[in-house]
């Protein structure tokens, strides 16, 4: 599915580079122009838009013929390095050719999205834990109420819907690129095999740099934090108005959001559901939607943290914070990096502890032991450890 996705909107992104190429300033360029318009010029871009959309095709083509002979899957699939190296590089041109200022709209449009999985985790626990799950929905309301007496909060959702209508091709722009970026990045590190010295250490560490992944929102959240005290930081100039403050907070709980979710990579959250969600708790989760939506992020936080920079160093002071600030306080440009690896590191872990608990369950279904059983679990880590030694040999 990754491939045919990657390969149908390549097509879209190769359109839409003939179409720059042909009628210059026909196509939406956002906020700002993309980092290779920016570099390039926008005759130029359209044509590595081309390009770029070509190699996403045949990546995709490719792809589908090898899975077609050897059966490979589009994320637990086996295919050659070559092609996956390919893959990235397609995916980090593609992603290059995104208009500019995208991380703002994911930040205002992800606050919806924190609130909507809030009040479904709600439900899921009210489903499997009635009184816990009252006590939480009653908890969330008096904050909401509380924040409401303060805050407008009811304008939140209308000002953000507002300011995205006139953007809308903008945004189909956007979304065509980063999709396609997103499939190849998720078919290209999807792979669970251990192979190389590289990935070894990658699916080692695995643990650490998703840490460090999740420490990248910290900066951020403690600077909205300070918005309550006398001392706000990152903040503009004089006193914070109540519409401001709620933006601030707002984002800066989306963040911290993003940062749990980023750290539930390595937790057994992303094994298996939590006993507490009704209907789905104590069930596996879906490897392949974990590494999709953790890749279309790391995408997006890649490119749009490096178009951050960009914009920051290139105002000449017309910015209120400065290029340093901007780099601690919106590390972007490092989460991304940091999140394609652990999610790479999560897909390795992922097919490893899909084959050790297969082997149990199929040699207990031949009636054999406990005792057998956990020793066949017992030898199959053994095994995983030579390899892994192996590969870094």
């Amino acid at each position: 599915m990754l491939l045919i996705v990657a390969l149908a909107l390549g097509a879209v992104v190769s359109l839409l580079g003939a179409i720059g190429l042909l009628i210059p300033g026909i196509l939406p360029t956002g906020a700002s122009p993309s980092l290779v318009a920016t570099a390039v010029g926008a005759p130029m871009a359209a044509a590595v838009s081309i390009a770029a959309g070509l190699a996403a095709v045949a990546v995709g083509v490719l792809g589908l013929r090898g899975q077609r002979g050897g059966g490979a899957g589009d994320v637990v699939g086996a295919a050659p390095g070559g092609l996956r190296i390919a893959a990235v590089i397609a995916a980090l041109l593609v992603a290059a050719l995104i208009p500019g200022g995208i991380i703002p709209v994911a930040g205002y449009s992800f606050v919806l999205v924190v609130a909507g999985l809030v009040v479904v985790g709600l439900v899921l626990l009210t489903v499997r834990r009635p009184v816990i799950g009252v006590i939480g929905i009653a908890l969330v309301v008096g904050v909401v109420v509380l924040a409401a007496l303060r805050l407008p909060l009811t304008t939140f959702a209308p000002r953000v819907l507002d300011a995205l209508a006139p953007r809308l091709g903008e945004l189909a722009v956007s979304f065509a690129h980063l999709v396609a970026a997103g499939a190849l990045a998720a078919w290209a590190i999807g792979e669970p095999a251990v192979r190389g010295r590289f990935a070894a250490g990658v699916r080692r560490h695995r643990r650490a740099v998703t840490a460090a992944a999740a420490l990248c929102a910290l900066p951020y959240v403690f600077c909205r934090l300070t918005w309550l005290t006398p001392w706000p930081l990152f903040a503009p100039t004089g006193a914070l108005a109540p519409d401001i403050l709620m933006v601030g907070l707002l984002l800066g709980g989306a963040m911290l959001a993003a940062g749990l979710l980023t750290l539930a990579l390595c937790l057994p959250w992303a094994d298996r559901f939590p006993q507490w969600m009704g209907g789905v708790g104590g069930r596996p989760v879906p490897a392949g939607l974990v590494v999709v939506a953790a890749s279309f992020v790391a995408v997006m936080f890649t490119v749009g943290g490096v178009d951050l920079v960009r914009v920051a160093a290139t105002s000449g002071g017309a910015l209120a914070v400065g290029v340093l600030e901007l780099l601690l306080v919106l590390p972007f440009w490092l989460w991304g990096p940091l999140l394609a690896l652990a999610t790479w590191g999560y897909a390795m872990h992922r097919g490893r502890l899909d084959e050790r608990l297969a082997a149990p369950r199929a040699i207990g279904d031949r009636g054999l032991s406990d005792t057998l059983r956990a020793r066949a679990t017992a030898e199959l880590d053994a095994i995983e450890e030579r390899e892994v030694h192996r590969s870094v040999r």
